[in-house]
């Protein structure tokens, strides 16, 4: 594993124009304050809470005021903020704390400025080894779009989440993410078959140089093949081609999901660690009795 580091000069597709019709088609409220994009979620008794995901902001003070003033008109009772870079958020009106990220605090990029050699001999042994084997056992990969791919992407999705048990976004979320492309900003999907079976599929974004894995999937019953380490290697070389210069694996942690890290960790990336979340709070009755409902309802989970 190659020492952690912080990934400069690059916008996150959180913050992109594109991601914000993502959220509206999602029937979600939007702003822009500041350049920043905050994005309103409901909660109970019609409250609400703003989320700015991956901003890198320039004035906090002038944002945070700006914000505030956003809030009070919507309705929302606090601000969660998870930057893209170390920024100071201070205000003595409101309560700032240190909360739960909803995107990984860490991840995993790797520099496709490399050569395929150079990329394949710093892998480890085992993830290298099983790409070639993928290869000897004929697995191919095939990029597909439109609503038929999407939901065939959804049904993989669907047994994987039901295996490794982990939550689903609702099945029109991941369509609408599909469907979604302009110039400078794509969510694609690519399939790793078998003799013509689905084996792997992924779901990556491409947007200002940087692609990024977001959502995957795998059949149980065809994993000798070892289709997902070969279709990551060859979605690596075709956002290569696209122009992209980093692949980001999207979230590592040994203690969270340590198989994920393992096989992430494989690839031998260069590990990134993000700022914390905060909870800026501009209501603080309402946020306690959130805060209550939230601990219960994980406690109960």
């Amino acid at each position: 594993m190659k020492p952690t580091a912080v990934l400069p000069g690059m916008e996150s597709f959180l913050q992109s124009r594109e991601w914000e019709h993502i959220q509206n088609a999602m029937s979600r409220t939007t702003a822009r304050i500041r350049s920043v994009l905050v994005i309103r979620h409901d909660l109970p008794l019609g409250f609400g809470y703003l989320y700015a995901p991956r901003p890198v902001i320039d004035d906090t003070q002038a944002f945070l005021g700006e914000v505030a003033e956003y809030a009070e008109d919507i309705g929302a009772i606090f601000l969660h903020i998870e930057p893209e870079q170390a920024c100071v958020l201070q205000n003595a009106e409101f309560k700032i704390m240190e909360a739960d990220s909803v995107q990984p605090r860490r991840t995993m990029v790797i520099n496709l400025a490399e050569s395929d050699a150079e990329l394949l001999s710093a892998m480890h042994p085992k993830t290298r080894y099983n790409i070639r084997l993928a290869e000897r056992h004929g697995v191919s990969v095939r990029w597909e779009e439109g609503s038929a791919a999407a939901k065939k992407f959804y049904g993989l999705l669907r047994e994987t989440s039901a295996r490794a048990r982990f939550r689903l976004h609702p099945e029109r979320y991941y369509e609408v993410l599909a469907a979604k492309r302009s110039p400078g900003f794509s969510n694609l999907l690519a399939f790793a078959y078998h003799n013509d079976t689905l084996a792997a599929a992924v779901m990556v974004n491409a947007y200002r140089g940087r692609a990024t894995y977001l959502h995957g999937a795998s059949a149980y019953e065809l994993r000798s093949v070892m289709a997902p380490r070969f279709l990551h290697w060859e979605v690596m070389r075709a956002m290569r081609a696209r122009g992209c210069t980093i692949y980001d694996l999207w979230g590592v942690d040994e203690r969270r999901w340590p198989g994920v890290t393992r096989f992430k960790r494989g690839f031998d990336g260069l590990e990134i660690s993000y700022p914390p979340a905060h909870d800026i709070v501009f209501r603080r009755a309402p946020y306690a009795l959130y805060r209550l409902q939230h601990a219960l309802r994980h406690r109960m989970a």
